[in-house]
């Protein structure tokens, strides 16, 4: 299936010509199926579907019915869709199927084989054409040296079986860093080396402005490092077998594909996976222009104040002070929400809102969402009266325009403690509380983290 918004580079996405089939491929009508649908997701053209299947009323498609699917010649069998998951591949799809992974690359009419992106539908088929298929098992990486039989023998294998079963000719001599699936186990095969074990993307799809947690698990403690695209992961250890990485996706970054890379290292070496993660279109629209004191738009005076706040939300401080969702730090009706793009004093909409605003003058008072420890308090030209608490693991909160302050820096608050109260301090068009969240560097939705559990 071809998603609307994620055209992919690594598929001929244009429907094909079909040329006459007398035998091929069926595909079984599931639970909101169109017909306009299975012809996109199969990348055919809606009248070649149909005249495929004369006999069928499209206004009328029932679960369960079965479909001639036209294009694929030479295969045969009953379609069906498989959503990619973190840490697989093709090859790893393949093996787990007993499929050949020409029979995927041609089904899915694949041009790079190793763009496949977490979260894309691809094309599958239970004919079994590529040998047993490997269920469950253990993926490993080849090291320097290390051939066919030495790698069986210390694995407890037949070389000849195992060299069968990942569809190699005969054993021989390993490329460093092949990957090698060793059957058994009770996980999914996977192209996910060993020794991690699990890799998960929280919540998906990943969008503009949104945060996503990363979870690696491995079968031992493991230094974890990695990237999305060019930004950082910085994992931090829920126990000796599971970490998380927090991060923000800055609002302003282009949709597309940003390749998600993990390294895991240990006295026993390093492994390195490596997979393509989406990041869609946040939506968030435009705020009407807004009137403020010139001031507190010059560049002089904003740029060194932002450098000052992302200095002090950068540090990853080791101790997660918070579980479960966060709460609302005001009771006042939400005024703007984050992301929208803004024009100030008539310039162009080139910056975006780094918050949520709450309305309500200076009795409103102001709540911590969660645990955490002040960091900062005090007047600042652009923010007015501000302060920011850490909430470990690379999270920040963030409460501008306060009228008064009722902490201090060094001070641990408690969920629903009253911190100050609302103001209009600052660059302002009237009383408010403006409430940012920063993870990773990046200012994020602090609604999401109201609605979805991290990590």
């Amino acid at each position: 299936m071809l998603s609307a918004c994620w055209p992919p580079a690594w598929r001929s996405t244009w429907p094909q010509p079909i040329q006459a089939q007398t035998a091929g491929p069926q595909y079984i009508v599931q639970p909101g199926d169109t017909l306009y649908g299975i012809a996109k997701q199969f990348g055919i053209s809606l009248d070649a579907l149909q005249a495929a299947n004369p006999a069928v009323n499209p206004s009328v498609l029932s679960v369960g019915q079965p479909l001639s699917v036209p294009g694929f010649e030479g295969v045969t069998g009953a379609l069906g869709v498989h959503t990619l998951e973190p840490g697989e591949s093709l090859d790893s799809l393949a093996l787990r199927l007993g499929l050949k992974r020409e029979t995927l690359i041609r089904l899915n009419r694949v041009i790079n084989p190793g763009a496949l992106f977490i979260s894309e539908a691809v094309i599958i088929v239970d004919q079994l054409d590529g040998g047993a298929p490997i269920s469950t098992g253990v993926t490993y990486l080849a090291r320097p040296g290390e051939g066919w039989l030495s790698f069986a023998a210390s694995r407890n294998q037949n070389p000849w079986a195992l060299a069968a079963l990942n569809r190699r000719l005969h054993p021989g001599w390993l490329t460093p860093g092949a990957s090698i699936v060793v059957p058994g186990g009770d996980q999914p095969t996977k192209a996910l080396p060993f020794p991690l074990t699990t890799l998960e993307a929280h919540p998906f799809p990943t969008a503009q402005g949104r945060t996503v947690s990363i979870h690696v698990m491995a079968t031992r403690p493991m230094t974890l490092s990695g990237s999305l695209g060019e930004w950082p992961l910085h994992f931090n250890a829920e126990n000796d077998h599971s970490q998380y990485a927090l991060l923000g996706v800055y609002r302003l970054a282009e949709p597309d594909l940003y390749r998600l890379t993990i390294e895991a290292a240990d006295a026993e070496g390093v492994v390195r996976f490596s997979q393509p993660l989406p990041v869609r279109r946040g939506n968030y629209g435009r705020d009407p222009e807004l009137r403020v004191d010139p001031a507190t738009i010059d560049p002089a005076v904003t740029q060194p104040e932002l450098e000052q706040i992302k200095s002090m939300a950068a540090p990853i401080t080791p101790v997660r002070m918070w579980s479960g969702l966060f709460q609302l730090p005001s009771v006042g009706a939400l005024r703007s929400t984050f992301g929208a793009l803004r024009s100030y004093n008539g310039g162009p909409y080139d910056a975006f809102h780094t918050g949520t605003d709450f309305s309500g003058a200076e009795d409103r008072p102001v709540t911590a969402p969660a645990p955490g420890m002040v960091i900062f308090t005090g007047a600042l030209a652009v923010r007015g009266n501000a302060t920011l608490i850490d909430h470990g693991w690379g999270v920040y909160t963030g409460y501008w325009h306060q009228a008064s302050i009722l902490v201090q820096a060094g001070q641990r608050v408690e969920t629903g403690q009253i911190i100050g109260y609302q103001g209009a301090t600052g660059r302002v068009t009237g009383p408010h509380l403006h409430w940012e969240l920063w993870v990773g560097g990046f200012q994020v939705d602090p609604l999401q983290w109201t609605e979805v559990e991290f990590p």
